[in-house]
């Protein structure tokens, strides 16, 4: 008998998910495996201690599927994880959110900082986040991006945690998610509708009695306890492993598979050693290329004009252009989706099948472009949807990433081979060939500054 794999562990896990707890339909296929996106991508958060955003609405399962994400994945008790989340509504200050003085010492002329269970708690969900105003949502720029925490003179550092952010369509109490937050969440999915034979069996769960599997009282108690007790957070943060590992135990009794942090760590080392394949990278770069390149102003900017006299490329249909931290999110959840089906190298496959959840949400779409595939038949929202066109095959009036890098991919090798044999002058000259005189892929002129240097 095979020796079961920290990938069998992490399938078994989003399966039991699956088909006991957060009941939904696949919409996501990869390799010729299955998924639903929204449990999938929120597992490959765990895997990777990514940052999602979850859309969709009223009661659609969003904020369901993180709490039992990030209950069983850290092994933390249900009831806790509900009770240290934050709910975004318009008074939420950088009090509520992050800390506050400890009103006690502060008579005395003193300055402590009370930390929020939401900050010293690993993993977070932050609830109807478009719900906080905007001026305030820059409260946990630093938190989301890095683990750093910040009130008066405090400071602590978690590191870098999963973290779960829900957002209802828009309505009159929602605001919009400023561009710094947006693009520090990894991906976006939509919780879709369950459909009809899920919902009657939703229904029946009058008291949500499955979540009492995943809860414990007793030691939901004792662990608010800790974090009430004023101690410094290594001290929470040592005596929360002992709950998580009383917890465990209990889960591990009911048939439910649970990770130690040797193994997350593991699981995590094999990811970042996974390579990427010479299509996959070379996709990669044409995208890359496509979103920060233009011949007219050198570079794709948000406050230039959308140009697009040289070509109908990705960056003609979109306003900004790429980030190095879209990129990087890219890499890890193509590398953590190629770790979790078994793959050694990630392919071509599993960079089209991330890439537009990573990047919907982080642009805007021109009008036109929005107009134009507005009304077609789609079963994902409008984002998303001309994402996955724009990034694949596209259409006739708008050819996709995939057709551009499919027809130019040897010519592109090419001009690496040159320069790999140092034939500099000749692979500049092949370069300066496909550029067309700005016309050609981005890619190359790209590669001309390459080689120039």
């Amino acid at each position: 008998m095979a020796k079961e794999t920290l990938q069998d562990k992490v399938k078994a896990v989003y399966g039991k998910l699956r088909s006991d707890f957060y009941l939904c339909r696949d919409d996501f296929e990869a390799g010729g495996e299955q998924f639903n996106s929204a449990l999938l991508f929120g597992t490959l958060t765990q895997l990777n201690r990514g940052r999602q955003l979850l859309f969709g609405e009223y009661g659609g399962g969003k904020t369901t599927s993180a709490e039992y994400l990030n209950a069983t994945f850290n092994g933390l008790p249900l009831d806790l994880v509900k009770r240290v989340q934050l709910r975004g509504h318009p008074q939420l200050t950088h009090e509520k959110m992050v800390g506050r003085p400890h009103y006690g010492k502060m008579h005395q002329g003193e300055e402590e900082v009370v930390w929020q269970n939401f900050v010293l708690v690993g993993p977070k969900i932050f609830d109807e986040f478009n719900r906080v105003p905007e001026a305030n949502q820059a409260v946990v720029l630093d938190g989301l991006d890095r683990g750093q925490w910040d009130y008066l003179n405090g400071f602590i550092s978690t590191g870098k945690q999963p973290f779960f952010a829900t957002c209802n369509y828009a309505d009159r109490g929602n605001n919009q998610l400023i561009p710094p937050i947006l693009d520090r969440f990894d991906v976006g999915v939509e919780a879709k509708f369950p459909g009809v034979a899920s919902v009657l069996h939703i229904a029946q769960d009058y008291g949500n009695e499955r979540d009492e599997i995943l809860t414990d009282p007793v030691l939901t108690t004792k662990a608010l306890t800790i974090l009430g007790s004023g101690r410094s957070y290594a001290e929470v943060s040592k005596e929360l492993e002992g709950i998580v590992a009383q917890h465990q135990k209990g889960l591990v009794g009911k048939g439910f598979p649970v990770f130690t942090a040797e193994e997350r760590q593991r699981a995590e080392d094999e990811i970042k050693r996974i390579p990427f394949s010479r299509d996959a990278e070379q996709y990669f770069a044409f995208l890359s290329a496509e979103m920060n390149v233009t011949s007219k102003f050198g570079e794709k900017r948000s406050s230039d004009p959308i140009d697009t006299t040289e070509g109908l490329y990705l960056g003609a249909f979109m306003t900004g252009s790429g980030s190095r931290r879209k990129e990087k999110s890219l890499v890890r959840y193509a590398k953590s989706l190629a770790w979790l089906q078994g793959k050694d190298e990630v392919d071509l496959e599993h960079v089209l099948q991330v890439a537009p959840y990573v990047l919907w949400h982080r642009v805007t779409w021109t009008d036109e472009v929005q107009g134009k595939l507005r009304d077609n038949k789609r079963t994902d929202p409008l984002g998303l949807y001309i994402a996955k066109t724009l990034l694949n095959d596209g259409t006739a009036e708008a050819p996709g990433v995939k057709k551009r890098f499919l027809e130019s991919r040897e010519n592109y090798q090419r001009v690496l081979d040159l320069a790999g044999h140092g034939k500099i002058p000749e692979a500049l000259a092949e370069a300066r060939t496909y550029a067309q005189d700005g016309k050609g892929h981005p890619i190359f002129l790209d590669t001309m500054k390459d080689l120039e240097g």
